[in-house]
């Protein structure tokens, strides 16, 4: 089964100032052989990036397999989300993409983010939860 790292896990990982045990947590899961990308993430890292961390950045994404986009999108997302809000709970549009495409792949996403959690009690999404490790 493919595994979907998310922006968070991405976020955490390339920052500078993230403590060394929060990246030792990431490290296993972005090298794991089934780690891929998909493109609504790339796209949500890349474009926060600062000018001198995105040739690292893609550096790296390119070592994965990237997950095609696929042609139902919008309206897999769509429905995710009209799924969510009709349970009470209203997904980040990004999220839904995200979680649309992990769906169409059957990919487990690794995450960070406990939006991701939401959406998963309410779909049939695989989203395993990472916590940060607390602060010394």
């Amino acid at each position: 089964m493919a595994r979907l790292i998310d922006s968070s896990l991405w976020v955490d990982f390339m920052r500078r100032k993230s403590p060394p045990a929060l990246k030792a947590l990431i490290h296993p899961w972005i090298l794991n052989p089934a780690a891929c990308l998909a493109e609504p993430i790339a796209f949500e890292v890349l474009r926060h990036a600062a000018p001198d961390e995105r040739p690292l950045i893609q550096a790296q994404f390119a070592t994965l397999p990237l997950l095609p986009t696929p042609a139902s999108l919008w309206r897999d997302a769509t429905r995710l989300g009209q799924t969510c809000r009709d349970k009470g709970y209203n997904a980040g549009s990004l999220d839904l993409l995200i979680a649309a495409t992990a769906l169409h792949h059957d990919a487990e996403l690794i995450t960070f983010d406990a939006g991701f959690t939401e959406i998963a009690r309410h779909t049939s999404l695989n989203a395993h939860h990472l916590r940060r490790p607390s602060p010394p």
